[in-house]
């Protein structure tokens, strides 16, 4: 669940606790406090402030996709009293007969008036920082965060404090920091609110805590917090509690741990083709824990050398190169076992139906169903004769490398449509000795123009026809998915040679898709 918001700040407190809190009724009320009660206070018109802040926070988290959980509440009556009662009794203490001075001295030290928490199932520094934008794109800069706690440097003069000299101090003393939280105190605007006026000086304390922490906070705010009504808790009780905090603070550790070993495992970019290379191992593994064992299906080539690199190249290029981005395509390709029906499925939508070499299948496939929803978009740029000659030979060099060989992708071209000025454009490409002197940069408009012309035109119209099995390749190529090769090695690997209508050589699928590949097809459109 992305978000959830409820009305409360917590549970309701312990039935057995609060009868204890009847002594502090006893205690003479200051009139200033007594006043701001009666004129200042309306418990709904700060449960509205609460409930604003916390309707706007809602909408804005889940459009972050941040995981969390919201409860909003306005303070309680009794409990203002009781707390306001108390610090008047402090600053009494300090300074005899010394209390609030106005209203507005009472509404800027209680700051929770109002108050909303936000409560992260993942506690992580990237939430918290996420958090922290919202929250001051919606409100301010000026909105600050302040931890709670605040951090304190400890040092050696810590260990030699005199005892003497804190009379007050506690006498148990917690090694683990308790309630710690992310607080900001939000100011109400004036557009805020629909047209309810919200008066000067309103504000609304949002804490940011981890889901444990509010749990913690929950069981031990009674105790602890409110020991002016309950009496101090016990050294045991104490000590129980710090306990407790301190294995909420390691969960926290740990489901933050839990998280970033997640998304290294799922999202994070593979930096070089060996790190695709361990995913997908890791990948056709699993699927061999699952299926291998029972001998009813075989498993799919592993994809190595060159076919990785042109995948990784893909992937980098469309920035597709984490793991979630990819698993989709596999699971539904349902590799590396029962994918022989969804390959020939992807096979037959191309035209001539190609008979694509073992390792390069999951290439194809792969790039086929990640590409299926993007239609090619040729770049705008203006092409030089080196650039078109490159590409051109790159697209066949990848047909070559698909269909295991030089002879079987050239049967393939002979298998295209293709007048006869594209063959000569393209057996340019393929044969003509002036290509190394276009690869080297040489500019000759009128090769250009008459001699690749044809064929770059050949192959981009390919790109525009999701059955042209060229053009698919032609995309894979003018996207730079190739290692860059110097002149010598490109012309070195192209080895189909010149084209001939005169071929007549048997290749499967010629005649196109078989009464199987269509059964198939039809039962898994």
């Amino acid at each position: 669940m992305t978000g959830e918001a409820s009305s409360s700040m917590g549970p309701p407190a312990t039935p057995a606790l609060v009868p204890a809190a009847t002594w502090i009724n006893e205690i003479p009320v200051p009139p200033i406090v007594d006043n701001f009660l009666k004129q200042a206070f309306a418990r709904s018109h700060y449960k509205a402030m609460a409930e604003e802040v916390q309707g706007i926070l809602d909408k804005k988290l889940k459009e972050a996709g941040i995981q969390f959980k919201l409860s909003a509440r306005a303070k309680d009556r009794q409990s203002l009293r009781e707390k306001l009662i108390m610090r008047c009794r402090e600053m009494d203490s300090v300074e005899k007969g010394k209390c609030y001075k106005d209203f507005q001295q009472i509404k800027k030290e209680i700051v929770d008036l109002a108050g909303v928490r936000i409560i992260l199932y993942m506690p992580t520094k990237e939430d918290n920082l996420r958090v922290k934008h919202i929250i001051q794109k919606e409100w301010g800069q000026e909105v600050k965060a302040k931890r709670h706690p605040p951090q304190r440097v400890i040092g050696p003069e810590d260990d030699d404090e005199d005892e003497d000299e804190h009379p007050k101090r506690r006498k148990y003393q917690p090694r683990h920091l308790g309630y710690r939280a992310i607080h900001y105190r939000i100011p109400m605007k004036d557009d805020e609110g629909k047209g309810y006026g919200w008066m000067e000086g309103d504000q609304v304390e949002v804490q940011v805590v981890s889901a444990l922490t509010h749990a913690w906070a929950e069981v031990g705010h009674d105790i602890l917090y409110k020991s002016y009504a309950f009496g101090p808790p016990s050294i045991e009780e104490e000590r129980t509690l710090d306990a407790l905090n301190g294995l909420i603070q390691s969960g926290d550790l740990l489901l933050e741990q839990f998280q970033e070993m997640v998304i290294k495992r799922t999202s994070l970019p593979f930096k070089h083709r060996e790190q695709l290379t361990t995913f997908l191992r890791s990948y056709w593994d699993c699927g061999e824990d699952e299926h291998g064992e029972s001998g009813d299906y075989e498993q799919a080539k592993f994809p190595r050398g060159e076919s990785i690199y042109i995948l990784f190249k893909f992937l980098e290029k469309e920035r597709l190169n984490s793991p979630m981005a990819i698993r989709r395509s596999l699971t539904q390709l349902q590799y590396p076992y029962q994918h022989v029906d969804k390959e020939k499925l992807v096979f037959i939508g191309f035209s001539p139906i190609p008979k694509v070499a073992s390792d390069m299948s999951v290439v194809i496939c792969l790039i086929r169903d990640l590409l299926k929803e993007k239609p090619y978009m040729a770049p705008t740029q203006v092409r030089t004769g080196q650039d078109m000659c490159a590409v051109m030979m790159s697209a066949l060099t990848i047909l070559q490398y698909s269909l295991g060989s030089a002879e079987q992708a050239k049967n393939y071209l002979q298998r295209t449509t293709m007048t006869q000025e594209e063959i000569d454009s393209l057996n340019f490409v393929l044969t003509d000795r002036k290509r190394h002197v276009l690869l080297e940069g040489g500019r000759d408009e009128q090769v250009v123009n008459c001699q690749l012309k044809a064929a770059w035109d050949w192959f981009r119209t390919g790109a525009h026809n999701p059955k042209s099995f060229c053009g698919f390749l032609f995309r894979l190529a003018e996207m730079g998915c190739r290692k860059e090769l110097d002149p010598v090695a490109q012309l070195n690997q192209l080895d189909i040679g010149p084209l001939s209508r005169s071929c007549t050589e048997d290749v499967v699928g010629e005649s196109g898709p078989s009464a199987r590949d269509l059964e198939v097809a039809n039962r898994l459109v």
